[in-house]
């Protein structure tokens, strides 16, 4: 077994089809279909229904993918740390933590931290995705702890460690709570509230009402919610309390509650040393699902 033929069937999951995968790879899609086969002829299963337009899981396929996705993570870990065995402590380490995800474990962890390697200078800086990403391809931060989605494999090292989960809410009272089903021109004809105000943020991509406000952090959009301006998209774990109090209604669409992969990512370019490589090993540990 091939671990590139591993790669090449979680790639294959993740971006939807053989000639996407091989693209992210860097591969001819001839090479990446191969391994997919030779993956199912020595395991004696078949990973993926191509009957259709797009390739789709089999059951067999998805009862792998968990095991596949901690066998390549363990693998780079792996590799990662005889890397660094021969290196010394970094100076200074930068990360980024996105608002969204979980980071009330992360004192615990940088505790520990401190205590392994006292002499670093850690800075921890929080934002939004695109804003930390941005800081990664400058080389401002070493690593973000944040969620992500199709992201360029060519350029970054992404370790997913868990999902995190998404809600559009309105207040009780506002009009777009009274509604059986909801449509997306229901949504454009009130103001929509979003809490991604950043220079790298493309508006366009996240706008779907004609009115349209923008703050910088979840806790400021919600406030505006409460007081029935408009409604937001947001992570759950920031308006669980006023959902389960009934202040906040999530609406009622099918997408209005959706899952969003949360991990670690540094530029493929860049050698984590050993307090990085002991960093990311504690988040990846002591992460929790939302």
């Amino acid at each position: 077994m091939k671990l590139q033929a591993v790669q090449a069937f979680l790639q294959t999951h993740e971006s939807g089809s053989i000639s996407e995968a091989a693209k992210k790879m860097g591969k001819p899609r001839v090479m990446v279909s191969n391994w997919i086969g030779s993956l199912e002829d020595e395991w004696g299963v078949t990973l993926f229904d191509r009957t259709g337009h797009k390739p789709v899981l089999t059951h067999e396929g998805d009862k792998l993918l968990m095991i596949c996705r901690s066998l390549l993570t363990t693998t780079e870990m792996l590799e990662r740390k005889v890397a660094s065995l021969h290196l010394p402590d970094e100076e200074s380490l930068a990360f980024g933590v996105d608002h969204g995800v979980e980071k009330g474990f992360i004192w615990d962890v940088l505790q520990e931290i401190e205590r392994q390697h006292p002499a670093v200078n850690i800075t921890m800086k929080e934002g939004f995705d695109d804003e930390l990403l941005s800081g990664v391809e400058s080389g401002e931060l070493d690593f973000v702890y944040t969620g992500f989605n199709q992201l360029d494999v060519t350029r970054f090292t992404c370790q997913q460690i868990g999902h995190y989960d998404f809600v559009a809410v309105c207040h009780r009272e506002h009009p777009l709570s009274n509604h059986d089903e909801l449509e997306i021109t229901d949504m454009n004809s009130h103001r929509q509230i979003s809490a991604r105000l950043h220079p790298s943020t493309d508006a366009s991509k996240i706008r779907l009402s004609d009115s349209f406000w923008q703050v910088s952090d979840y806790q400021s959009a919600l406030a505006l919610v409460k007081r029935g301006i408009g409604w937001t998209v947001c992570p759950k774990s920031e308006a669980i309390e006023g959902i389960r109090s009934g202040e906040l209604v999530i609406l009622n669409h099918p997408q209005a509650v959706y899952r969003w992969p949360v991990g670690l990512l540094w530029r493929i370019d860049h050698q984590p040393g050993p307090v990085m490589q002991d960093l990311i090993h504690s988040i990846s540990e002591n992460y929790v699902d939302q």
